[in-house]
């Protein structure tokens, strides 16, 4: 999807089939990769099913050769799903404890401050990242508040915004804008709807073009009636104002993502805008693999082997891969 002379593409997403929000973005100037990582969890007493193992090593893939021709690696927190972790990681991750580095080595990373406006387990996490990348990254700016000139490409870093409610234990993540000639681009993970009007205001003082926006957390059942109201009532102001309101991430974990969705694309077509996913945004079907988990296990049945490894204790699953036939093998 082009919007002036600025270019994105989706690389992963739930509705791609993985927990991410990965997007590439370009300009004339320079090539940005958003949030680089993917990953999986237990959902519904079950692990991934093989085939989200397949679809997590296809975004990584996308993702890996994708960092490697970027310019920027811009993070917005330091959740596994958004940045690799640096340790080796066979259940969720597909991680290594070489990938990071090797990731990161000669990028200007723009990142979220791990010394201020993070819960204490980001913090740890964005200590190890800036230790592990600091001697091979070219750079690392801490990029809260700031903003960036790239030749004629402009970046702008929100304060940190809660993710999710106020006060979150989850801490804080950045929302970025990327300026050329007069288009906007907006990237606003893990605001979960928004919830917090502070980042829904952020977002319209700002007024993108296209905004990749993450939605809220409806699988959770701490996640109370009234966060729902908010996080609607804001996707509803939203969807009448962005001419593209592209929604995804923690939403589409829930099976009724796209009723719940759907008066607010109903909005957004009465403004003449457009609603849609990661996936849409791409041109490609829906594939919500941790929403139908409990579904394809019934439908698909794992191999006994793979049930075998599933019954294995955590350790054993974080150092042995799942015994997954991979299309390339």
């Amino acid at each position: 999807m082009k919007i002036g002379e600025i270019e994105i593409t989706p690389l992963a997403a739930e509705s791609l089939g993985t927990r991410s929000l990965c997007t590439h973005v370009s300009t004339p100037d320079v090539s940005i990769l958003f949030d680089p990582s993917a990953a999986l969890a237990k959902r519904f007493k079950l692990e991934p099913h093989p085939t989200e193992y397949i679809a997590l090593k296809k975004s990584l893939q996308a993702i890996t050769k994708t960092a490697a021709e970027s310019d920027i690696l811009s993070l917005s927190h330091y959740h596994y799903d958004h940045v690799r972790p640096g340790f080796e990681n066979c259940l969720y991750n597909l991680s290594t404890g070489n990938e990071r580095r090797e990731m990161f080595a000669g990028k200007v990373v723009l990142t979220k401050d791990n010394r201020d406006n993070i819960n204490p387990s980001q913090r740890k996490r964005g200590f190890y990242f800036e230790k592990d990348i600091q001697e091979v990254a070219s750079r690392i700016e801490w990029a809260d508040n700031r903003t960036f000139k790239f030749n004629d490409t402009k970046m702008t870093y929100s304060l940190p915004l809660a993710h999710g409610p106020v006060n979150s234990f989850l801490g804080y993540v950045l929302a970025t804008s990327v300026e050329y000639g007069d288009s906007r681009f907006m990237f606003a993970p893990d605001v979960q709807g928004p919830i917090v009007e502070k980042s829904l205001q952020y977002i319209l003082l700002l007024s993108p073009d296209l905004l990749i926006v993450g939605g809220p957390p409806l699988y959770l059942s701490q996640f109370t009636d009234h966060e729902r109201e908010l996080a609607h009532n804001s996707l509803v102001v939203l969807a009448s104002t962005v001419p593209i309101l592209v929604v995804d991430h923690h939403l589409m974990r829930d099976k009724s993502w796209n009723d719940w969705m759907q008066p607010i694309r109903e909005k957004g077509e009465e403004a003449g805008n457009k609603v849609l996913t990661m996936a849409e945004l791409s041109g490609v079907k829906n594939i919500t693999l941790e929403a139908e988990r409990e579904e394809l296990y019934r439908t698909s049945p794992p191999t006994e082997e793979f049930l075998a490894w599933t019954q294995a204790t955590e350790e054993f699953k974080l150092k042995h891969p799942a015994p997954v036939m991979y299309l390339e093998e």
